[in-house]
């Protein structure tokens, strides 16, 4: 099933922007680098949109900026060419199980509500994955 929502914030940015429309479907099943909209395991009437960085079985750890995944640093291309936006001073050591993930915000200014405040994301609480944007409609010039 579709859904049409309102990104309602600037923790995705530049990749959503706030106020655009975007189409999204029912979950089925995560995978890497996948944007997601999840029930808030803090307050459950809040649905946060978030991207997928780490699934089932990774070890993710957070250390001086910088993000490994199973080891190696994270290929990021969604954020390549923005300012480092992350605290040098946040450190975080996860290993998953089969029934979660680890989300961030595109913008990693301390304070988003993703992973590094929610800890791991689990399954039932993920409602809907990201499909395309609405709205605003950008055209190309040709």
């Amino acid at each position: 099933m579709f859904h049409i929502r309102r990104v309602k914030n600037r923790s995705m940015e530049p990749t959503l922007t706030n106020n655009v429309l975007i189409l999204t479907k029912t979950f089925r099943f995560p995978y890497r680098s996948q944007i997601v909209t999840f029930r808030n395991p803090i307050n459950f009437t809040d649905t946060l949109i978030k991207r997928v960085i780490a699934i089932k079985h990774d070890r993710l750890k957070i250390k001086e900026g910088s993000i490994y995944l199973n080891g190696e640093s994270l290929k990021e291309p969604y954020i390549e060419g923005l300012p480092k936006t992350m605290d040098i001073e946040e450190t975080f050591d996860w290993t998953l199980g089969d029934d979660s993930v680890i989300v961030l915000s595109d913008n990693r200014l301390s304070g988003n509500l993703d992973s590094r405040v929610l800890g791991a994301i689990e399954y039932g609480h993920i409602l809907e994955e990201f499909v395309m944007k609405l709205w605003p409609i950008k055209f190309r010039n040709p």
